[in-house]
């Protein structure tokens, strides 16, 4: 048992709570539904359905006082949804759902927390769950807490879900978290945006200065869904300061031919020299290659930029050519340097 504030704890349930749990399940597919949210829907659960949860898997309860607030199970493997992935030494969260009573209170964030703490408690290698792929706000909340996106899976009949997998990492200070951009985020590109030549040099010719929404709006508009989706667009946050510090984005996707281009990197210049390119990097080099099942990354990179030349290189980068006098910057042309990376190469370098 854990006591998360006051009077609420979180407990492992018993199959006396069903009732409870039918309640809790269908006031929550009815939120859903008056939002207009496509996951569950009130009809699909029963009590029958639920007292079976007690024999394949974990139920834990959020309790207020004796009042069932919220809830999640974890079972050990799920094929269902991660097909070839799965893997029973991880736990797999379920029906995670947060009483309309004690909704934007925090609760939901402390149970996935609780959740991520049982799981290496009971021997696991880590914490997995999926949500609906369509759903690009709910995906970047899960993100935000440093869930990292695994892939995506095709469910039948047009439903897509996507695969998270919370990690157990190293202690890092500095550690990032990549979450899908937002319109919130328009404030710091704008902000890093600090001269003509230096937007050209991170964005190319895609974006113009003065950066302005409806630039922005169309770079972010049809962006993010995983599956259908020519671009990922994301922001790198500072996991111990929740401060944002740097953008990355991954377009053209190619998923015929399993290519695609890592474009648009910058970090905050108050917080450059500390690694953050790197990590960003790295990140977006896994989603890609473990997540999209990409073969082949690309990018390009002006001449003059050697910090940025040199830190693709140490990434595994390979340079692939010139194209010769590419850009104008003031009054002279400049080369852009090609460079690419393959997920045989990047999978040598993991192992290693």
């Amino acid at each position: 048992m854990e006591v998360l504030r006051n009077s609420i704890r979180i407990v492992r349930g018993a199959p006396e709570r069903t009732g409870d749990i039918l309640w809790l399940l269908q006031e929550a597919a009815n939120w859903m539904e008056l939002n207009g949210i496509k996951q569950w829907t009130p009809g699909q659960f029963n009590e029958t359905d639920i007292a079976g949860y007690f024999t394949d898997r974990h139920v834990y309860l959020a309790l207020d006082d004796e009042a069932v607030v919220g809830m999640f199970t974890l079972q050990f493997s799920d094929p269902q949804y991660w097909g070839s992935k799965n893997d029973e030494s991880y736990a797999y969260l379920h029906r995670l759902a947060v009483a309309g009573s004690h909704r934007s209170q925090g609760l939901g964030q402390h149970m996935l927390k609780y959740a991520v703490l049982r799981a290496k408690d009971l021997g696991c290698r880590g914490l997995r769950f999926d949500t609906v792929a369509h759903n690009i706000k709910l995906n970047r909340y899960y993100q935000s807490l440093g869930f990292h996106y695994m892939g995506t899976n095709d469910m039948g009949n047009g439903r897509l879900v996507n695969l998270y997998e919370h990690f157990e990492e190293k202690p890092d200070p500095d550690r990032l978290i990549l979450r899908f951009m937002s319109e919130s985020d328009y404030e710091h590109l704008r902000r890093w945006s600090i001269s003509p030549q230096y937007l050209k040099q991170w964005a190319g010719p895609s974006l113009t200065f003065p950066l302005d929404d409806e630039q922005l709006n169309k770079y972010l508009n049809g962006a993010n869904h995983p599956a259908n989706s020519d671009r990922l667009i994301f922001c790198a946050v500072h996991e111990a300061t929740r401060q944002v510090v740097g953008h990355i984005s991954l377009s053209t996707i190619d998923r015929s031919n399993r290519s695609a281009r890592i474009g648009r990197v910058v970090v905050d210049p108050d917080y450059q020299g500390r690694g953050f390119g790197t990590r960003m990097m790295n990140e977006v080099l896994r989603i890609g290659f473990e997540s999209l099942g990409m073969h082949r990354l690309s990018l390009g990179a002006f001449a003059f930029n050697t910090v940025a030349l040199k830190s693709y290189e140490a990434v595994g980068f390979k340079r692939e050519g010139v194209q010769r006098e590419a850009a104008l910057f003031g009054d002279q042309y400049v080369d852009c340097v090609e460079m690419s990376i393959l997920d045989r190469e990047w999978s040598a370098l993991q192992d290693s």
